[in-house]
């Protein structure tokens, strides 16, 4: 693929079909069907995506939620994700997922690879830990950046193998999800894939960081950004959902905290403007639904550390001050 868009070809969303993260379960019970159906046509639709982020663990899940989309026109970028998997069993998995993309590729065409999500994390073997948790909190201590390139380098590693497996299977275009930690080796892939947030630390060089990775000469794809809804979360980024205490029983926020869902309408509208300006192929809110159900009772209110543009409520959902204009901003960008 060329560089050379003006900008958002890709309008998107993330959509987690279920991902096992091991000790904490299955992050969202089976969606049937119908409602699968129904989710995708309201991205389509309804926020006027032209792309959809599909990540899990269950492949059959992951390309079921694939065809409703694709049935809608929609694009789809798959992403197998197995938590905590040593590298052998990874590739074993993505190698499932790759033959299952490449007949949906060869059926609708519009389809995309992702080989994995934050790796250094996600899979063991490269930071020392026996669950991501464990590695997350390595990855927090200043005493173990000096180990970055080495681990990088095993990353790169890895990511070469993936890229191997990948590509015997599947025919289409190939990217990855990095954290901002992460420096991956693009040569092999076919664009740059980030997860790229924006927080209190790395405001001030956010839109500078990301005009370096036009060096690559490969469209650029935010493969995850969003933030949560309250006040100060635009702040956190991606560690909003760490104001949950889990610990608690029912669980319940871990200190006082105001909803406030213009925080998130607003910093995905900041976001979106910065990367259709900046000439960026594709941009995946995260995300459209978690299961973190909404409280009118704010020690309980789950959802304001959710990265959700809907509110989980009983069994079913409303959306968002960042939903409308997540809308309104894709429209826009549509029909200009």
């Amino acid at each position: 693929m060329r560089d050379d868009t003006t900008g958002l070809v890709w309008k998107g969303i993330n959509y987690d079909t279920g991902t096992n993260y091991a000790e904490s379960g299955l992050s969202r019970k089976p969606v049937p069907s119908g409602l699968i159906r129904q989710h995708m046509a309201v991205i389509r639709n309804d926020l006027n995506c032209t792309s959809v982020n599909l990540f899990g663990t269950d492949i059959r899940r992951l390309t079921e939620t694939a065809g409703a989309a694709l049935d809608l026109g929609l694009h789809v970028s798959l992403q197998p994700r197995l938590i905590d998997a040593e590298p052998d069993a990874m590739l074993h998995h993505l190698a499932a997922a790759a033959t299952a993309t490449e007949e949906l590729r060869e059926q609708y065409g519009r389809v995309t690879l992702n080989v994995g999500c934050e790796l250094t994390v996600f899979g063991s073997g490269i930071i020392p830990g026996g669950t991501h948790a464990d590695r997350s909190v390595k990855l927090a201590d200043p005493q173990w950046w000096p180990r970055l390139p080495e681990f990088n380098e095993k990353l790169n590693d890895l990511l070469g193998r993936a890229r191997d497996v990948a590509r015997a299977h599947f025919g289409g275009h190939l990217t990855y999800g990095a954290g901002l930690w992460e420096k991956v080796d693009w040569d092999g892939f076919d664009m740059v894939g980030l997860n790229y947030y924006r927080m209190a630390y790395n405001d001030a060089d956010y839109a500078i960081n990301l005009r370096r990775f036009r060096q690559h000469g490969k469209p650029i794809v935010i493969t995850e950004f969003g933030c949560c809804s309250f006040d100060g979360a635009a702040e956190m980024g991606p560690a909003g959902y760490g104001i949950i205490d889990w610990t608690a029983n029912p669980p319940r926020l871990a200190g006082s905290f105001t909803r406030n869902e213009q925080v998130q309408a607003d910093y995905l509208s900041q976001q979106l403007e910065l990367f259709a300006a900046e000439r960026v192929y594709g941009a995946y809110v995260f995300e459209f639904i978690a299961p973190k159900p909404h409280s009118p009772d704010a020690r309980y209110d789950l959802d304001m550390a959710s990265f959700g543009v809907v509110k989980a409520i009983g069994d079913g959902w409303e959306p968002k001050a960042a939903f409308h204009e997540l809308a309104r901003i894709y429209r826009r960008l549509r029909d200009l």
